[in-house]
């Protein structure tokens, strides 16, 4: 398989940018990233790049796609936040040999996988709105309104005992298209709306910007900082 690629990074409402965005192929391997530095925390934005620049450097020692090879990425990149003393971040990233994609985050930003005009698969938020979901109180659409959405429970740096959330693999078949993003952007915009301008998108790019065009009518003055990677999957 082959992965049409494009990435979109913008402060929206708020300076700096505190978000961070990558991906890169390294020995067979492909991978993504979107990653938010928390507000509050002083330096946000060194947090998220150190995130994306510990992934980057992980994809130079090549080996075997599974599970525990995600995970060691992730460990890292929580030490490297660590080390830092102070600031935090989330990340979601994805990471494929051309068959399989396997994906894990930690925090609020979010992997969202189409395939067949429906989403398939997307991650769990680290957040108290998600946790609010989960037990029935809202429902999924509700969480971007609700007061303790950007109340976390888990990101990159906060905690020495590391914690992120890995699934199941996914096996790719041409025509699937998947979304990392965090959550400046996927609040303003729907899965529904996801998957209609995917639905006549010719690529990438192409993709990214009717979704971008939907999110800048919702921005508000104070509107966060919004990042994502728009992922379609094609035959070689």
């Amino acid at each position: 398989m082959r992965f049409l690629t494009y990435q979109f990074t913008d402060p929206g409402g708020r300076s700096p940018n505190e978000d961070s965005v990558g991906f890169l192929e390294n020995g067979g391997i492909h991978a993504w990233i979107a990653a938010d530095g928390l507000g509050g925390h002083s330096h946000g934005e060194l947090a998220s790049r150190k995130a994306v620049e510990t992934m980057t450097d992980a994809l130079a020692e090549p080996q075997e796609l599974d599970r525990d090879y995600v995970s060691g990425i992730f460990r890292k990149m929580n030490d490297a936040v660590n080390e830092m003393h102070g600031p935090l971040t989330t990340a979601v990233c994805a990471f494929s040999d051309g068959r399989k994609l396997f994906y894990g985050n930690n925090g609020d930003s979010r992997f969202i996988f189409i395939r067949n005009r429906e989403v398939l698969h997307h991650s769990n938020d680290h957040s108290l709105a998600y946790l609010a979901y989960k037990s029935g109180k809202i429902s999924y659409d509700e969480i971007p309104e609700h007061p303790a959405q950007n109340r976390l429970y888990h990101s990159l740096g906060f905690e020495s005992e590391f914690a992120a959330e890995f699934y199941p693999p996914v096996t790719l078949q041409p025509g699937d298209a998947f979304i990392l993003c965090t959550d400046g952007f996927w609040e303003l915009l729907t899965e529904n709306e996801m998957i209609r301008t995917l639905n006549i998108s010719p690529n990438a790019e192409e993709w990214m910007n009717m979704l971008l065009d939907i999110l800048r009518t919702r921005l508000k003055p104070t509107s966060d900082n919004y990042t994502a990677v728009c992922v379609i999957v094609r035959e070689d």
